[in-house]
């Protein structure tokens, strides 16, 4: 079994909970997977920063290693596993363990490194992007860009191939951006603090006023899990966790498991909470009179009190010209059954705005899809 990379200790002021100044913190012991190039060990230290958790002392272990993070869970030697949800759901979970918690989702955006903003960058400006989703979202923004696969730009360029990931691309790619030859890159904020980097970052936004402007983020970016034995007390998981975290893994892993796995890196999603008043100004700020009238009753009072749960997922044509979006706002007790309706309509449509037209006597000659993926 390895062991474990560090340890750190953080102890929570006590108070609150009706707990009295001589109550005992509850112990709990966590390890935390990821290695320099993942974000999971970055959102736990600012969770541990930034979240009052109040009543509880949390002992914290670092590790690399899934296989060893769970024997460590199984024997009892730890409490909870933190791990990014996506490393989760690709290892389809393990036995006798449940999702307890998430973590406050944080920097699910990309950010762009260049000079600039999208908009006033150069015309024909070189940006390399790994992410098939992330280079289609910038042909939709900036058709006179050149979008680029770091791969590609060294087969064009006649370079070594470029690392695969992490840290080391970032490098890869910041070395060109230094000299000038490619104007800017795609990477993830919790690399580019880690590198250090002399340069401006600007993040690729969820909302905008312009739908062309608009970046969703990849599927489940951005989570962190917290994992347990089963039988884990709920009590302590709500106190622990972050509520619309765990929506968002509940409904963004439903809708993944119906997406054909292909599609998956050329699909933007979110599912987060909302607040009635920020939907009316989000609605009054881009003259929706639609959303307005549906979040008002007749005498212009709020239909819904609480808070509700937004959808929004979307894919884009290979060119950036094409885009298919899904638009969804739920209460929140009925996220998850609305996330299994979402997917099969979303389904639906998919399959219509890809199917090719053959040639019909009424509907004239073949022509190709709608949506070329």
């Amino acid at each position: 079994m390895a062991a474990a990379a560090s340890r750190a200790r953080y102890v929570s002021a006590i108070g609150g909970m009706n707990m009295g100044a001589e109550a005992e913190p509850e112990q709990i012991r966590l390890i935390c997977l990821g290695d320099e190039d993942d974000s999971t060990p970055v959102h736990v230290r600012k969770w541990i920063e930034t979240q009052p958790l109040e009543g509880f002392e949390i002992e914290i272990e670092f590790d690399e290693e899934l296989a060893s993070a769970l024997q460590l869970l199984a024997e009892g030697d730890v409490d909870l596993l933190a791990i990014s949800a996506m490393t989760w759901y690709l290892c389809k979970g393990a036995p006798e363990t449940m999702v307890a918690a998430a973590l406050p989702r944080r920097d699910e955006n990309h950010i762009l490194v260049a000079d600039d903003r999208l908009g006033y960058l150069p015309h024909k400006s070189i940006i390399l992007a790994k992410n098939r989703l992330q280079r289609r979202q910038l042909r939709r923004y900036r058709p006179d860009f050149r979008i680029l696969d770091p791969k590609a730009f060294a087969d064009l360029t006649e370079r070594s191939e470029p690392p695969e990931s992490g840290l080391a691309l970032q490098e890869w790619m910041e070395n060109l951006r230094a000299t000038k030859i490619i104007t800017g890159y795609v990477s993830e904020r919790h690399l580019f603090t880690a590198a250090d980097i002399e340069g401006r970052r600007h993040m690729l936004m969820t909302d905008a006023r312009d739908d062309a402007a608009r970046f969703l983020p990849s599927p489940l970016h951005g989570l962190t899990l917290l994992i347990s034995r089963k039988g884990f007390p709920k009590g302590r998981a709500d106190r622990i966790g972050d509520a619309e975290s765990l929506t968002a893994w509940g409904c963004e892993q439903i809708i993944l498991d119906q997406i054909e796995p292909e599609m998956a890196d050329r699909v933007g999603m979110i599912v987060r909470h909302r607040q009635i008043p920020s939907l009316l100004n989000q609605a009054e700020a881009e003259k929706d009179l639609l959303r307005s009238q549906s979040l008002l009753d007749a005498e212009g009072e709020i239909v819904e009190s609480a808070s509700m749960v937004e959808f929004l997922i979307e894919t884009i044509g290979r060119k950036g010209e094409r885009t298919l979006s899904l638009e969804r706002l739920v209460p929140k007790e009925d996220a998850t059954t609305h996330a299994r309706l979402l997917v099969a309509e979303w389904n639906e449509m998919l399959k219509a705005v890809t199917a090719e037209h053959p040639e019909d006597i009424r509907l004239g000659p073949a022509r190709p899809s709608f949506l070329d993926l």
